[in-house]
């Protein structure tokens, strides 16, 4: 099912006024996020390589909203689940995706200078925010 941009919009708004009665609604905030990033299958195949495997921890989860609504910046430990590798990463949190019942971090990533994706049940830890060094480009 394809919606057009202006039917997105509209159910986009009714969503957020339900949300207003009920904030911890998870389907809700789910089909919010998904209405704003737009989703749509593209995305959907891209999560699918990601394979998030498992359960996001709560607290590295909020820790993540609350990122991505101040448009802070977290320094994380992640897991690749594709390729096994663990890297410690400083990314600028802009999006929260959700898809097939899982979460997905949307960011810009300074180890790799570009857009990334990342299942938000990879990131093993979100570490001490990031330094002076960090934010001096060091």
């Amino acid at each position: 099912m394809e919606l057009t941009e202006q039917e997105r919009e509209r159910l986009r708004r009714l969503v957020e006024e339900v949300r207003r009665d009920d904030p911890g609604d998870a389907v809700l905030a789910s089909l919010a996020a998904k209405l704003k990033a737009g989703g749509g299958p593209a995305f959907a195949r891209y999560s699918e390589v990601l394979d998030a495997g498992g359960k996001a921890d709560p607290e590295i989860a909020a820790r993540v909203r609350e990122a991505v609504e101040s448009a802070g910046r977290l320094r994380i430990r992640y897991t690749s689940r594709s390729s096994g590798e663990t890297t410690e990463r400083v990314v600028r949190p802009f999006n929260i995706h959700f898809y097939d019942g899982q979460e997905y971090l949307e960011a810009f990533c300074e180890l790799r200078g570009a857009d990334r994706l990342f299942a938000v049940a990879s990131i093993e830890a979100i570490l001490v925010e990031p330094s002076s060094e960090y934010e001096a480009g060091e």
